[in-house]
């Protein structure tokens, strides 16, 4: 049995922690990490995505928490100058900045020259070698769904793996290869031995090395067609997890008739914004089996187009401008 994907959420901070690399945190720093997760998740200002094992009570096996940041700290960061970003970051955020970019930066950004993804905090169990295989294919399948639909322009982690050939593997994937000079690991109290490496990939370095694994991550980018507010898209994410109605308006603090009241302007949008689904959803606000059939017609069309489900905020171009920028 394959293990689940899925978002993180905040209950699943005491499972991740274990996992993580010791450098990645400071043990005195621990409480105001949880906090800086929890403000990202529930802010919307940042990703995480889990992944649990079913034969282990849907125990946490691999997880990672990634923010978007300014372009000044991405090149920072692509420049490979201070390690311990990971700590440098919780440091920050505990001290009052805000090294991250807000839910409304990053609508923005998303819609304009794209967005600068950083990886934070990640961490996996470790067993034998077949158990090892499935956590690595469970991290790149959820990295794939959890930055698909992004408009990205550049991704940076900084690793920590040292037990086989880092460089060699992430060179495989596509990525950039970088390390620490010893000045810099030395005023960081880190030994060459342990030291961390960064792996980077820009949108123009992805698109020029086609073929390799991370130029997933830079699919291209195809602006929402329907332009659902907030409430509408966490609609659709209880529904891709597969919960019921009810289930939805208990998750959501809302009640069953704003429930479907949402999803009878979610088919609306859809019709009006998607010109080749409409004669699918002609009939999606029956009930009965026209109305099941509607909404897996739905949910698949969401599952394809995962930038329905991301924040953008187009500025002065309406909704109408971005249909019509669609069917030219």
């Amino acid at each position: 049995m394959g293990f689940e994907l899925r978002d993180a959420t905040v209950d699943d901070f005491g499972g991740c922690i274990p996992l993580m690399p010791k450098r990645m945190c400071d043990p005195g720093r621990r409480d105001a990490l949880r906090m800086m997760w929890r403000e990202i998740l529930v802010a919307r200002s940042g990703l995480g995505f889990v992944a649990t094992d079913p034969a282990q009570n849907s125990r946490v096996v691999h997880f990672g928490f990634a923010v978007f940041v300014s372009d000044s700290h991405a090149r920072e960061y692509r420049r490979c100058v201070t390690p311990m970003v990971a700590r440098r970051l919780t440091a920050e955020w505990a001290d009052g900045a805000r090294p991250f970019l807000s839910a409304g930066e990053i609508a923005r950004a998303n819609a304009a020259d794209g967005l600068n993804a950083l990886v934070t905090h990640y961490g996996s169990v470790h067993g034998d070698d077949a158990f090892d295989d499935r956590i690595r294919a469970a991290d790149y399948e959820s990295s794939r769904r959890a930055f698909l639909g992004w408009n990205l322009r550049s991704f940076t982690i900084e690793v920590f793996d040292r037990q086989r050939s880092t460089d060699e593997w992430g060179e495989s994937l596509g990525f950039r290869v970088s390390h620490y000079c010893a000045e810099a690991l030395r005023g960081a109290g880190v030994t060459q031995a342990e030291a961390p490496c960064v792996w980077t990939s820009t949108r123009e370095e992805a698109i020029a090395n086609r073929g390799y694994a991370v130029g997933v991550l830079f699919a291209s980018f195809v602006p929402p067609r329907c332009g659902f507010t907030p409430g509408e898209q966490n609609i659709l994410r209880h529904a891709l997890d597969g919960k019921t109605d009810e289930a939805i308006a208990r998750a959501g603090s809302i009640s069953l008739a704003t429930a479907k009241k949402r999803f009878r302007t979610i088919y609306e949008k859809v019709r009006d914004g998607v010109p080749q689904a409409a004669s699918l959803f002609s009939e999606s606000l029956t009930e009965g089996a026209r109305g099941a059939e509607a909404r897996r017609l739905l949910l698949n069309y969401i599952r394809e187009h995962p930038e329905e489900l991301r924040p953008y905020d187009a500025g002065q171009a309406s909704v109408a401008e971005l249909r019509r920028g669609h069917a030219s």
